[in-house]
């Protein structure tokens, strides 16, 4: 699709639903590009479904850790899986981050990025990791998600999803990391916002 074309698309799902419903067709043809130019042209206040495999994410997160989604999409005024036109460019990566799961009031934030690692003991743990995977050696759960939070944010729930790793053993991962002081857990929403830039 054109740029134009995606913009009408856009405005005749606003006109008939008051949100923006990509079709899977649709959304898988989204370029990086023309995701930036749509979560720029829309405001804050527009909204868009979930594209269907961060959905099904949400339904799996609701069976696996059922405190999380309640925290996340119970007391939605409008429909779960409605979010901000501004998380679109991320989600249009489909690299397995997803909508970030960054602000639970309820519950202990588990959403890292790079700068929580950034003591010695982060950068030489990661780059012990990062030389274990170049030499196609295993890596333990505790390496896999320092690479993965060294090379862009992820929250705990996602990563446990893209690997197919037990919650409790992400979880175990994040425990020995800190453990480490390899990584700072900080998991108060307030806190947390000020080393965000999804």
């Amino acid at each position: 699709m054109t740029n134009d074309e995606l913009i009408a698309y856009c405005q005749n799902s606003i006109e008939e639903r008051n949100y923006i419903l990509f079709e899977e067709q649709v959304f898988s043809e989204i370029a990086p590009e023309q995701a930036r130019m749509l979560a720029g042209r829309y405001s804050s206040d527009t909204l868009f479904m979930l594209p269907q495999y961060e959905i099904d994410f949400f339904e799996w997160l609701r069976t696996e850790d059922e405190a999380i989604w309640l925290d996340l999409w119970e007391d939605e005024v409008v429909a779960p899986y409605l979010v901000g036109m501004y998380f679109l460019p991320r989600l249009v990566e489909r690299d397995g981050r997803g909508f970030p799961i960054c602000d639970l009031l309820d519950n202990d934030n588990y959403f890292f990025t790079s700068v929580q690692m950034q003591d010695e003991e982060g950068k030489a743990f990661v780059e012990s990791a990062r030389n274990r995977f170049e030499n196609n050696e295993p890596l333990t759960v505790a390496q896999l998600l320092a690479l993965e939070i060294f090379a862009s944010p992820i929250d705990i729930w996602h990563f446990a999803y893209k690997h197919n790793i037990p919650l409790r053993d992400a979880k175990a991962a994040v425990s020995q990391l800190v453990d480490d002081h390899a990584l700072v857990h900080i998991t108060d929403a307030e806190h947390l916002a000020r080393f965000i830039n999804v």
